[in-house]
């Protein structure tokens, strides 16, 4: 409504179509086929199967695809599947990277730290886990992995959870919902101290990690995001409260004490459709479909005041459009996440 209202595209106007696949992988070829069918110039979806699913076929077809949610496998070797992120794995070594040297105070401990993770059997929890074996793998320097806990679905008693990580310094703690709260809260009512690691998954999950867990529980908590918060002093995050107070006005406080997930789909949103206003420029408003936005995103780079300096963007080898993280840690005095770190590479395969 937005972009069509104050900002549309040089002679048109944005016309979205969705399809609803429920979570369910079966429904995601029938989405791409419906879409595509519909005249969709290209796919937009959250669904981290979903560009798993089609990238074989994007490619063969030549039809573009953005993920807000992609895996490696989605982007390397680059094709028509663009993601606005690294994957998750990558951007869990980055933040390890600067754990290791920003965080951890080797020379006062006389020791490196012990780390561990604990979830539920899914994809993003798996991936995580994988990689942080991994990097204690590469640097056994660094840190001491003591184990990566993998638990059924909708677990929700962690008694030998915690048993197994009470000695870690830090602990990458379920990446959802409830099954965060309930392991925060029975880890700390156990009298263990372990820093809690997050992603972008924990913060959108602000208001009910508190509701469920308390800002005591939660204390001293690092997550790492890949776009501002809140409260970020800069005009891209000011725009974030126009759009708040323009399509859900009385809603503002709710809606921004709920965590990064307004926020992060912004981002993401005014990305995208200054990629296709860009792309429209080029090619016409008659002559944009799915090969008139490749051609664009492959030569686009997206800059705001606050963002890094590398910017968002893709390139012909690079299908990442976020390439930097930064680190929030929440406090229980100031009742928020507060930025900790500058901009620290992310895209770390």
């Amino acid at each position: 409504n937005y972009v069509n209202e104050h900002n549309p595209p040089a002679g048109g106007e944005l016309k979205v179509v969705a399809y609803d696949t429920r979570y369910d992988p079966s429904r995601d070829i029938p989405a791409y086929e419906w879409l595509k069918e519909r005249g969709a110039a290209f796919i937009y979806s959250g669904i981290p199967t979903f560009g798993d699913t089609v990238r074989t076929r994007a490619d063969r077809e030549h039809y573009c695809v953005v993920s807000s949610a992609p895996t490696e496998y989605q982007l390397i070797p680059p094709g028509y599947v663009f993601g606005l992120t690294p994957p998750v794995s990558w951007v869990m070594k980055g933040f390890l990277a600067w754990i290791s040297e920003e965080h951890w105070d080797y020379e006062t401990q006389g020791r490196k730290p012990k780390i561990g993770a604990v979830g539920w059997d899914e994809p993003y929890q798996i991936d995580v886990t994988n990689a942080i074996e991994g990097y204690v793998a590469a640097h056994p320097d660094e840190f001491e992995f003591v184990d990566g806990l993998i638990t059924p679905m909708g677990n929700m008693s962690w008694y030998g959870e915690v048993e197994t990580l009470k000695g870690c310094d830090y602990i990458y703690i379920p990446s959802t919902g409830l099954g965060t709260a309930t392991f925060a809260k029975q880890y700390r009512d156990a009298g263990y101290t372990a820093t809690f690691l997050g992603l972008d998954a924990m913060s959108a999950f602000l208001e009910l990690l508190v509701e469920k867990a308390g800002w005591d529980y939660l204390d001293g908590s690092l997550t790492a995001h890949t776009t501002l918060y809140w409260n970020d002093d800069f005009p891209i995050v000011d725009k974030a409260k126009e759009f708040l107070s323009l399509y859900h006005s009385g809603q503002e406080e709710e809606i921004m004490s709920g965590g990064v997930g307004y926020i992060s789909i912004f981002f993401c949103a005014q990305f995208v459709m200054d990629l296709v206003r860009r792309a429209i420029e080029d090619v016409g408003v008659d002559n944009f479909d799915s090969q008139a936005f490749y051609d664009t995103a492959v030569d686009f780079t997206w800059n705001q005041e606050g963002l890094p300096e590398r910017g968002y963007g893709f390139s012909d080898t690079v299908r990442w459009a976020r390439k930097d993280l930064t680190v929030y840690e929440w406090q229980a005095e100031a009742q928020d996440m507060v930025r900790i770190s500058g901009w620290i590479p992310a895209d770390v395969p």
